[in-house]
């Protein structure tokens, strides 16, 4: 990134390192670029931990509506115990006895589940053993073993509707991803300001430093003039108004770079506390961001804006709701169909004996439909409520890249306009003031002419500063509307891990 220049004074420059040095001396110190600085918001910033969490979250969702296709294994076990009275009828005809008892056990088990396209399965086996009154309490077992289907036809029927939830926590995911790199662009769009807001601060104190140690040596020339009575006193106290003037100007600058520091520790560290007496000093490392176009700035951005990709999958994803709908809309018909062996046996396992040759099936379907169905075509009308806004919010982003990305561009090419005049600027003071002060000493000159050439150059060095800062900021703003601003930190955001489906 573009760095300033300034242009001191030998003299001036040597008092400046001198009062900063003794200002902050007792203060650790941590030298930070800024990738560093980025590197180091990623790691500890309390946002980004917060909303990293919330694609595992989304993870955890896959995994759940995956699940829904895992087969099911089921076992049952019961005891029947029963006692009916007989009828005079019954009584007779079972040769006096009053009442029948029985005892029946009952074992079901087996393996259910369903298919990504709608189809019900169950693999069953189950055995029934009872014995009473009137056998004499000798068991009898009957078996059966077979498969149970049922598929829809049209309702519910293929992937459309049965992996939809699957489908929508999967856009839900990818959402989740696209608000993660969101937020950290943001984070790191506000690092950047508050890192040249740091580097601005840090030069208009070594500026305001400078000119007050000009002021100061002027005041001392000032007094010795005054003894030999080559100046009146009132040009004495416009020297000392300025030395105090530009003391209160250090101070203030002193107290701008602790808040721009605030805010800076506050972005890069998990514990505040440990960096509340650490300098942060900035190294800027010259290099500067790359810039692009208007034309191929808003295509880059279509493909890189976290806010128009979220834009684009909440499409995506009404569009599952749409398909679903109208899946939905339709009438409910399945086709049932059941294929099995029984068996009878004196046994649990003779029962199963010989099942083969007493094979069952069945075959059927099942029609339903509610009459109007209004909660279907209602269901579908919202769906596609829901995706024409969703459209309009990605038009909606469309038009704010644009003008975003516009308006970046323009301020980029003003502010290096604004680098390079002020620099100019800046340079053209120094020299009016070192031609004042040659006029100062040869009595050609004023006190009040010197502080005024100080202020100028002092005035056209933080113009400067500003500009400078200004301009790195333009061009973080820009990437940041352009979506490319982790690429030019070289921030990679992994994606969660393939779910597998």
């Amino acid at each position: 990134m573009l760095c300033a220049t300034l242009f001191i004074s030998p003299s001036a420059a040597s008092s400046a390192q001198e009062t900063i040095a003794d200002h902050r001396a007792s203060h650790p110190q941590m030298k930070i670029d800024l990738r560093e600085g980025a590197l180091l918001l990623l790691e500890n910033n309390i946002d980004v931990t917060i909303e990293r969490s919330a694609t595992p979250i989304a993870g955890t969702l896959i995994e759940k509506e995956l699940a829904r296709f895992d087969p099911e294994a089921y076992g049952s076990f019961k005891r029947l115990d029963s006692t009916s009275p007989l009828s005079a009828r019954s009584s007779a005809a079972s040769g006096g006895l009053n009442k029948i008892e029985s005892e029946t056990y009952s074992l079901n088990t087996g393996i259910t589940g369903k298919t990504p396209l709608g189809t019900t399965y169950t693999f069953e086996v189950k055995d029934d053993w009872s014995a009473d009154t009137l056998n004499r309490f000798q068991y009898e077992y009957e078996s059966f073993a077979g498969v149970k289907l049922t598929q829809p036809l049209l309702k519910d029927f293929g992937l459309v509707p049965n992996e939809q939830p699957l489908r929508i926590a999967r856009k839900d995911r990818t959402i989740s991803i696209h608000r993660l790199k969101g937020r950290i662009t943001a984070l790191i769009a506000d690092y950047g300001a508050a890192y040249w807001d740091l580097v601005r601060a840090k030069e208009t104190l070594k500026v305001r430093t400078e000119t007050q140690g000009l002021a100061r040596s002027l005041l001392d020339i000032s007094r010795k003039k005054l003894e030999a009575g080559t100046i009146s006193a009132l040009e004495l106290k416009g020297a000392e108004a300025a030395e105090a003037t530009r003391k209160d100007e250090v101070y203030l600058a002193e107290n701008t770079i602790r808040e721009h520091e605030k805010t800076l520790k506050l972005l890069i560290s998990r514990d505040i506390y440990k960096l509340k007496d650490t300098e942060i000093i900035p190294e800027a490392d010259g290099a500067e961001l790359p810039v692009e176009g208007l034309d191929e700035s808003v295509v880059n951005a279509t493909k890189n804006r976290t806010d128009y990709l979220e834009a684009k999958t909440e499409i995506e994803k009404q569009n599952l709701k749409i398909g679903f709908a109208k899946d939905q809309s339709w009438p409910k018909l399945d086709l049932e169909a059941s294929y099995g062996y029984n068996g009878l046996g004196t046994s649990f396992t003779d029962s199963f004996t010989g099942m083969d040759s007493n094979p069952e099936w069945s075959v059927g379907v099942v029609f339903r439909y509610p009459l109007g169905n209004r909660a279907g075509l209602s269901e579908l009308s919202a769906s596609r409520i829901e995706a024409g806004r969703a459209l309009l919010r990605l038009k909606k982003i469309e038009q704010e890249i644009v003008i975003g990305i516009d308006t970046s561009l323009k301020e980029i090419e003003s502010g290096r306009v604004r680098v390079e005049a002020s620099a100019r600027s800046a340079a053209l003071n120094l020299e009016a003031l070192e031609a004042e002060e040659k006029k100062l000493s040869a009595g050609r000159s004023t006190t009040y002419n010197v502080l005024k050439a100080q202020e100028d150059l002092a005035k056209a060095r933080l113009t400067e500063i500003n500009a400078v800062s200004d301009y790195n900021k333009a061009l973080i703003r820009y990437h940041s509307e352009k979506g490319t601003l982790l690429e030019a930190f070289s921030i990679i955001v992994k994606d969660w891990p393939s779910d597998g489906l």
